[in-house]
């Protein structure tokens, strides 16, 4: 897979940002600006994504097909994935298990925290969360028994642990905190707290 950073006003970014708006709830989604300013920091990437199949041509598709938003601190062996969407064009075709794989290849022991929507019965969308639960863990990431709580909704954390690392949630705090400029006001907190 290729990949290119995400700067603003290219035509990448009205790419990402018309994905970024179809895959995310609004309630869910921070400015885009704002995305843009914190990418600035070291550490934080805002990235697309280019699909590469396997076989004798071999040839790149002409448009992004995903895209993602992550963090890192320098030194961290903790990889904070923020967003993660595929076009609708590209799902189906295993990308985001070769994206998944494609970021731990490029961060070496790095352990992949993610978050998703709480697997609920009651929730109007629980059919599409528990795909979403079943797809992450098939692609070898597991509960942490943690929730990132935000001013209006609370998420379930998954990880992805490098070997010979466990989760720990200050460092995900940190990688948390990586992020606030004052109106980020996340807290990760163990669910039986909740």
């Amino acid at each position: 897979m290729r990949t290119r950073r995400i700067r603003v006003a290219s035509g990448t970014d009205r790419w990402a940002h018309d994905l970024y708006l179809r895959a995310f709830p609004e309630d869910e989604r921070l400015p885009w600006a704002l995305i843009h300013l914190l990418s600035l920091r070291r550490g934080i990437d805002l990235v697309a994504w280019w699909d590469r199949p396997a076989g004798p041509t071999r040839a790149a598709s002409p448009d992004p097909v995903a895209l993602t938003w992550t963090v890192r601190r320098p030194g961290s062996r903790l990889l904070y994935l923020f967003y993660l969407a595929v076009d609708d064009a590209a799902r189906g075709r295993g990308l985001g298990t070769r994206l998944l794989a494609e970021l731990e290849r490029r961060h070496p022991g790095c352990s992949i925290v993610l978050d998703i929507e709480p697997v609920i019965a009651e929730a109007d969308n629980a059919e599409q969360r528990r795909r979403r639960l079943a797809f992450y863990e098939r692609a070898g990431f597991r509960d942490t028994g943690y929730a990132v709580l935000d001013s209006t909704e609370k998420y379930w954390t998954l990880v992805r642990e490098a070997p010979g690392t466990t989760f720990d949630p200050d460092d995900f705090r940190d990688a948390l905190r990586c992020l606030d400029c004052g109106l980020i006001t996340a807290r990760v907190v163990p669910r039986q707290q909740i």
